[in-house]
C-alpha cells in the first residue's frame, strides 16, 4: 500500500509514499526499503503515522548499532539518548556529513519530522558522488590520491578519565597508536590524536568516488582554515574550498518537511546541512545516527563501535586496559 518514486528534477532522493490503506512504518518490505536506499543514497518516507516507539522500531530493523552526536543544543528524545534533536539552533549549516570529524562516522543519518516548520528550516541534500564529477579537472585531477587530516588536542583529563593514566608518555602513546583508530603524539608538555582518511573515498554502496567530510563545515562554519589540513599538514586552498562549495551548492536539494517525514541518508555517499530556522519551537526533528546491518563487510573492516559502546576501547584500541594497566605498574616501580 504505497509507491516507490524514483529521483525526479528537484529530487535527488527517491520516495516511498503511502497510498490508501498503507498502514504503520511496520508495514513496509525492508527489501525495497534496502534496494531504493542502496541505489540512490537518500530515500524519504511520507504518509506514514509517527511515534517514536514506530521510529526507533523502524530504525533498527536497518542499524544494528546506534551512536550519539554528543555536541551541544541536542536534547534528548529517547531513554537510551540515540534519539536526539537536532542542534536547536536557529542558524544554516553548511553542507556535512554526520560525525565525519571522528573515526566512528555512521553509516546512516536518520531524520524524523516530529513539527514541521511553515517557513524555512529545509534540511539540505548533496550527493558527494555528483560533486567528484562535477568539479573541473583540473580540481580533481589536484585531489585525487589525497589525503585529509583530521589532528586536535587531547586534553590529559581524557587519559586520567578513561585509562587511569594522567600523565601519559611518548612510549605509552606509541603502543596506544598501534591499536587506536587515532594516532597520539607528544609535543611539548601537549598532546594531540589525528586520524586519515581520503579526499574523496568510496561510499559503502557504489565504486564511483565521493566527497564528504568535515571541510566545508569546518572551513565556511568554524573559519578553521587548519582543521582539516592535507596529510602533510598543508592548508587546503581557499580557492579548492570555494569551488567545492559552488559546486555542491548548485547540486544541494532543499527538502520541506512534512509532519511525519523520515529521511533515511547514506552518511557515507550523501552530504545534509540546513537553510536558516525561523521558529525553534516549530521546528522539531529527530535524528538517530547508526551503522547499517546491510553493510558490506569489504567496504567496513573491523571497527569495534559497531559492535559495543566501550568508549574507552573505540578511542583508544582494544589493547587500553593492557597497556594502561602495564604503563601504570612501570611508573609506580
Amino acid at each position: 500500500m504505497y509507491k516507490l518514486l524514483e529521483p525526479a528534477a528537484g529530487r535527488n532522493y527517491a520516495a516511498i509514499v503511502a497510498t490508501p490503506g498503507a498502514g504503520d512504518l511496520s508495514a513496509l518490505d525492508p527489501a525495497t526499503i534496502e534496494s531504493a536506499f542502496r541505489s540512490h543514497g537518500a530515500l524519504l518516507v511520507r504518509g506514514f503515522p509517527l511515534e517514536l516507539d514506530d521510529f526507533s522500531a523502524f530504525t533498527r530493523r536497518f542499524c544494528n548499532r546506534f551512536v550519539r552526536n554528543e555536541s551541544g543544543r541536542r536534547l534528548q528524545i529517547s531513554r537510551d539518548g540515540t534519539t536526539q534533536t537536532v542542534n536547536i539552533g536557529k542558524e544554516a549549516f553548511p553542507l556535512h556529513p554526520e560525525l565525519s570529524r571522528v573515526p566512528w562516522r555512521p553509516d546512516i543519518a536518520w531524520f524524523a519530522c516530529a513539527s514541521p516548520p511553515s517557513t524555512d528550516g529545509e534540511t539540505l541534500l548533496c550527493d558527494g558522488v555528483e560533486v567528484v564529477t562535477a568539479l573541473s579537472p583540473g580540481t580533481r585531477s589536484q585531489l585525487e590520491g589525497r589525503t585529509l587530516l583530521y589532528r586536535e588536542e587531547t586534553p590529559r583529563e581524557a587519559f586520567a578519565d578513561l585509562l587511569g593514566v594522567p600523565n601519559p608518555g611518548p612510549a605509552l602513546l606509541e603502543q596506544l597508536s598501534a591499536t587506536s583508530p587515532f594516532d597520539f603524539e607528544m609535543i611539548g608538555s601537549r598532546i594531540f590524536r589525528s586520524f586519515r582518511r581520503p579526499f574523496f573515498h568510496r561510499p559503502l554502496f557504489t565504486d564511483a568516488p565521493a566527497f564528504g567530510n568535515f571541510l566545508l563545515f569546518a572551513r565556511f562554519m568554524l573559519n578553521a582554515r587548519a582543521y582539516p589540513t592535507f596529510e602533510d599538514g598543508s592548508i587546503i586552498p581557499d580557492a579548492v574550498c570555494a569551488e567545492i562549495r559552488e559546486v555542491s551548492d548548485a547540486l544541494t536539494v532543499a527538502h520541506r518537511w512534512q509532519h511525519g517525514d523520515v529521511l533515511m541518508i547514506d552518511n557515507s555517499r550523501f552530504m545534509h546541512g540546513r537553510n536558516t530556522v525561523s521558529d525553534l519551537e516549530e521546528r522539531v526533528i529527530w535524528t538517530q545516527f547508526g551503522y547499517a546491518r546491510f553493510a558490506p563487510e569489504n567496504r567496513i573492516g573491523n571497527e569495534p563501535w559497531r559492535h559495543n559502546d566501550n568508549l574507552r576501547h573505540n578511542f583508544f584500541g582494544p589493547q587500553a586496559d593492557v597497556l594502561a594497566e602495564a604503563w601504570r605498574r612501570h611508573t609506580a616501580s
